[in-house]
Formats: structure tokens, C-alpha cells, sequence
């Protein structure tokens, strides 16, 4: 498997090329780049099969350089120490990422995952992240969602809720539609509860803009604009109640 490391910090790019040599060996780094221009220069000429890529460099940041690639011919591994919803729609979007320093264990986890991949990242990925950047204190409008068939790019306003499935995730939509997500929900609320969504149960995660009713009880049970119910744990009622009466 033929890599390509490129990171404006020299310091960065041998530690993880040592990193790479003690732990990945299936893995040839093949080229660094410590200047953003000269690895668009290198990938032009010769496709690796992963990059590792940093996302804040001069003069060409991470998503300039791809936006440069395209069509992408190799798979991506950010690294980096990105804003936080960045970092979640990264997760969500089946895209991998190593939180500098960089851990040995998630550094072979992210390897595998790239060496299991057949099909080269969609560009709309790279979208979500690009929004991001340009509005980094902002919760994403947009997402993309890694299921068993590929991915899904929605509109957040269309979740209604979702379920937990084990470390599965079920998101219904406002007009009924229904995607399983390889992700567990505690993945999944991290990404929107900053959007407007709450953990109301332990199995349950709600958009308070979609709800129809609220029926009292030990903890309660939520109507969507839908139709479907969700129930309230005792253990939320109190967050839930509060959180409703701002709205």
C-alpha cells in the first residue's frame, strides 16, 4: 500500500512516517511534503494509494489541494486538530481522521479501514467539510451519512429523530423515510445535538423542531409532526422540559 504524507511541519510528517515503519509495515511511504504546492505537483504525476493530509497549511490547505485532485484516485486520512463539527461530519461522511499527536492504535485502525475501501471518496464528502471551514462556529446544514450501501447526503431540518439499533443508528425522516446508519447514536448526537437535537431517552435522539405534542407522564412521550411517538426517560424529563420551553 503506497502513501503519500503531507504536512506543513516537517516534525509532523517523520513522526508519522516512524509511526508508520514500526506499526503499519504494509504500508511504503513513497514521498513527504512539507510544502502543499509540491505535493499537488507530485500527485499530479503519480497517484498513491492513501494520503495522510493535513488540513491547515499555506498557501494550499488540505481541501484546496483535493479540490485540485480531482477525480480522487486514492483514498484520505486527515490529520489534524480540526473544529469540533468538522471533526463529526469527518466521522459521519465515512472519511478518516488522526487527531494530532497521533495515536498508534487509531493510526493502524484508520490504515485498515483505508486497505478495506474499494471505492474512492465522493467529492460531495469533501463538500460538507468545505462549508465547515468557511463557517466554523456554525452547526452544518448538510451532512453525509455512511450506511451499508454507500452514502447519504441530507438536509439536517429533515430529521425528525433517531433510534438506537446497538451500535446501529435509525433516522427518520420528516416525510417517513427511514436510513440505517453504521454509526451508534452517541456518534450521531454528537453531530446534532448542536443542530437543535436532544437525547431524550437513552435509545432516542429528537429534533425539538419537529415536535407535535408532548404527553405527560414518569417521563413522558413525545408526537412528531409525523406521527411517530418517542418516549422520555425519567432521567431526561427535566433537560427535555426546559429545553422545550425556550422553544
Amino acid at each position: 500500500m503506497k502513501a503519500i504524507l503531507i504536512d506543513d511541519e516537517l516534525y509532523c510528517t517523520e513522526v508519522l512516517s516512524s509511526l508508520l515503519n514500526k506499526h503499519c509495515p504494509e504500508v511504503e511511504v513513497i514521498a513527504e511534503f512539507n510544502d502543499s504546492r509540491k505535493a499537488l505537483e507530485h500527485l499530479r504525476k503519480e497517484s498513491p494509494d492513501v494520503i495522510f493530509l493535513d488540513i491547515e497549511m499555506p498557501y494550499l490547505n488540505g481541501l484546496d489541494l483535493l479540490q485540485q485532485c480531482r477525480p480522487l484516485q486514492f483514498q484520505v486520512i486527515f490529520t489534524t486538530a480540526y473544529n469540533q463539527y468538522a471533526l463529526q461530519a469527518i466521522k459521519l461522511s465515512a472519511l478518516d481522521y488522526l487527531l494530532k499527536p497521533i495515536d498508534a492504535e487509531e493510526l493502524v485502525a484508520a490504515v485498515q479501514k483505508a486497505k478495506d475501501k474499494t471505492a474512492k471518496p465522493d467529492w460531495r464528502q469533501f463538500e460538507v467539510m468545505e462549508n465547515l471551514n468557511k463557517a466554523p462556529e456554525q452547526a452544518p446544514k448538510t451532512i453525509a451519512l455512511s450506511t451499508s450501501e454507500g452514502l447519504t447526503f441530507v438536509e439536517v431540518a429533515d430529521i425528525v429523530h433517531c433510534q438506537s439499533e446497538g451500535s446501529y443508528t435509525k433516522i427518520f425522516f420528516i416525510h417517513n423515510e427511514t436510513i440505517m446508519l453504521s454509526k451508534p447514536l452517541k456518534d450521531v448526537g454528537e453531530m446534532l445535538v448542536p443542530c437543535g437535537f436532544l437525547r431524550v431517552h437513552h435509545s432516542y435522539l429528537i429534533n425539538l423542531n419537529h415536535i407535535k405534542k408532548y404527553i405527560r407522564g414518569e417521563g413522558g412521550e413525545i408526537i412528531t409532526r409525523n406521527g411517530h411517538s418517542v418516549p422520555v426517560s425519567k432521567q431526561k424529563k427535566a433537560e427535555f422540559l426546559e429545553k422545550i420551553a425556550k422553544i
